[in-house]
Parts: C-alpha cells; structure tokens; sequence
C-alpha cells in the first residue's frame, strides 16, 4: 500500500510540476526533463510515473476533466428544477474555477503546442456537455452561443487577449450565468 501511495503522490507532484512548468515557461516548454526539475525527481521517477511525453499531457488532460466535468455535473443536479441547469453549472464552474485555480487552463495549451490528437478526450466530453445543453434548452442555437461566449471568454483570458480585466470576466460570466436561468 506504501507504494501505491508513493506513486500516487508523485503522479500528482509531477502533475503539479508540468502545470507549473507551462504557466511560467510556456505550454510548449513542457518536458520529461524541465518537469523532472521542477518536481525534484530524477527524469527516471517521472518515466516510472509517465513513459513519454505524450502520457504526462494526457496525464493533465485527464486531471483537468476529472476536476472540472463532476463539478459541473455535481452542480447541474443541484438545479434540476431550474432551466438550463448544465449551461448554469458550466458558467458558474468556470467562475469558481478561476477563484480556486489558474493553471488549469494551461494543461489544454500545452497538449495543443505538442500535439493535437491529445485533445481527442477533451473534443469528446464537449460533445457531450454540447448535447445536454442543446437537450435542456427550448433553443438549441440561443444556449450554443451563450456556451461559446463563456467558454471564449476564457481561452481569451488564457491568451492573455481580454481587453479588460479579470473582474469584468467574472461579471460577464455572472451575465450569462443569469441568462442562462431563463428558458431559452
């Protein structure tokens, strides 16, 4: 069980390292060895815990989505009786996680900068989110876009091409959380 636990723990120090390696370095500066250094480990403990490095971004692909998609579904439920209630948990999820998180995002660059296939599980689960929205909303198109604009706001943010600051983000994602409240 102590190896278990051991492996566990680095996975998520290396994790943590890769997160922290591409919001100071930049995405495409993920490496096996940058990351080793940043966790403290030789390139050997993160091979153990991730053989290339394609398997390290998926690895923070696949935390991403194992922290974002139960959250907007966790809160969705909590709203059953209301309108649009995945479109809600989606706008007040990316809200929250800017509050609690700001590396995340940059897990999605940097398996864009290496290689585009490793967003194929990120595709599929918007497809889904996709679906339930369109399946929630009396207009399909009017939720879509609603969607688009929150999530654009965000990749804006994490291109740094907001021409405002984080709070107006935060005050226009409260818009369309509100919007999304009425039947669309």
């Amino acid at each position: 069980m102590q190896k278990v636990r051991r492996s566990i723990n680095s996975r998520e120090t290396i994790l943590d390292a890769a997160q922290k390696v591409a919001v100071e370095k930049g995405a495409g500066k993920v490496s096996l060895d940058s990351v080793a250094k940043e966790a403290g480990l030789t390139k050997g403990g993160v091979l153990y815990n991730f053989p290339s490095k394609e398997a390290l971004i998926s690895g923070m692909l696949n935390r991403l989505m194992g922290t974002y998609t139960p959250r907007v579904a966790e809160h969705a439920a909590s709203l059953t009786d209301q309108a649009n209630p995945t479109l809600q948990s989606v706008f007040h999820i990316l809200r929250e996680r800017e509050e609690l998180d700001h590396n995340i995002p940059m897990a999605i660059l940097a398996a864009a900068a290496h290689n585009q296939k490793l967003l194929h599980p990120l595709r599929e689960e918007a497809l889904i989110r996709h679906k339930k929205i369109c399946d929630e909303a009396e207009s399909a198109d009017e939720a879509t876009l609603l969607w688009a604009a929150g999530e654009g706001l965000v990749l804006m943010d994490m291109l740094g091409l907001l021409p405002f600051d984080s709070d107006k983000k935060t005050q226009l994602l409260e818009v369309l959380e509100l919007k999304a409240k009425e039947n669309l």
